[in-house]
């Protein structure tokens, strides 16, 4: 019997080959507005919304790319499901405390019933003049951005035969400016402005 040790492989196995290239298109809208009929006309289009995003192209010195401080666009149907969630979780609980009240009180607190109810309206309208709020603010902060030439839109595509698809509803929507953008190993070929860029 040999006391020779057993030889172990340490060899290791790659894995799949991680996708480098990116493909995108980028676009230079006029108006909140513009921006807007955009991401509505590329929703029915089938785009995905994960694939959307408002880079700045002037990023803060923190940000390295343009990126790295994106933000994800929101639309008016955004803005209303979330006012519509609000005032029916306000409406809910008025609701709710009304049955319990009604309930524990064997139907004899009416005046409590009422003020419970009151108070669900009350939130529910406390939560829709927010949402507007929210909204307003919003929409003036994108329209500052375009007049500042700066209100970009990024649709990031799987498949680059759908660029001319994403660039014709860009340019139908009043995009000013319409680009195709090119990620190979975190190289950007293309774009709007790279120029402030650090990494």
């Amino acid at each position: 019997m040999s006391d020779a040790p057993k030889s172990v492989s340490t060899a290791t196995q790659e894995g799949p080959q991680l996708e480098t290239t990116t493909y995108e298109v980028q676009g230079v809208f006029p108006s909140d507005a513009a921006l807007q009929k955009a991401i509505g006309e590329l929703t029915l289009e089938g785009f995905d919304r994960a694939d959307f995003s408002l880079p700045n192209p002037t990023p803060a010195p923190g940000d390295a790319t343009p990126d790295q401080s994106a933000e994800n666009p929101t639309t008016d149907v955004d803005v209303r499901q979330v006012r519509t969630m609000g005032a029916s979780m306000g409406g809910f609980a008025g609701a709710a405390a009304a049955a319990g009240v009604t309930l524990a009180t064997g139907g004899t607190a009416a005046l409590a019933v009422g003020a419970a109810a009151a108070i669900g309206l009350g939130a529910g309208a406390l939560a829709e003049a927010g949402g507007q709020t929210v909204d307003a603010v919003q929409s003036s902060n994108r329209d500052e951005k375009a007049r500042q030439g700066a209100l970009i839109l990024a649709v990031r595509i799987t498949d680059n035969g759908k660029s001319d698809i994403v660039q014709k509803i860009m340019h139908d929507a009043g995009a000013t400016r319409v680009v195709p953008v090119t990620r190979a190993d975190q190289a950007v070929t293309g774009g709007m402005d790279a120029s402030g860029w650090t990494g």
